[in-house]
This record gives C-alpha cells, sequence and structure tokens, in this order.
C-alpha cells in the first residue's frame, strides 16, 4: 500500500496496520512490507494519514488477501 497526498506545503504521509505494524524483518514503504510473500495474515484494516502545518487528512482502506497457497518459490503463500 502506498500513502499519498498533496498540499502546500507537502504533507507527510504515513501508512500502518490499524492494529499496528508487523515486526517481520522486512523493508518497509509507506508502512507496509515488501521483499517478503504477502499472505492472508495481512489483511485487514489500513489507516494512512497526511499532515502539514494546515491540518491532517486520515483515511482508512480495509484489504483482503486472496492468494494460491503454492508461490513457486519454495516459499508458503498462505
Amino acid at each position: 500500500l502506498e500513502c499519498r497526498a498533496d498540499g502546500d506545503p507537502p504533507p507527510s504521509t504515513r501508512c500502518a496496520r490499524d492494529s499496528g505494524p508487523r515486526d517481520d524483518g522486512g523493508s518497509h514503504h509507506g508502512g507496509v512490507a515488501r521483499g517478503r510473500v504477502v499472505t492472508r495474515a495481512d489483511g485487514g484494516r489500513y489507516v494512512c494519514r497526511a499532515s502539514n502545518r494546515h491540518g491532517v487528512a486520515v483515511r482508512s482502506v480495509l484489504v483482503t488477501v486472496e492468494c494460491e497457497c503454492d508461490t513457486g518459490e519454495g516459499t508458503p503463500g498462505c
């Protein structure tokens, strides 16, 4: 997930899982881990927050992960 916002001045953004970030050892961008297999456990509500000196905007999205259990890379996918 990527959190983007426009504003003047440009806002800082943050996107994180509503129940808190996962500690999975992968690198993160926009609050979501990259460089690992996504599983159904990654589903849930994510909250994106943009803020600058004029205020704060918050939006949330419900993510459902649908996947096949064999990734073909020797890593379980579900």
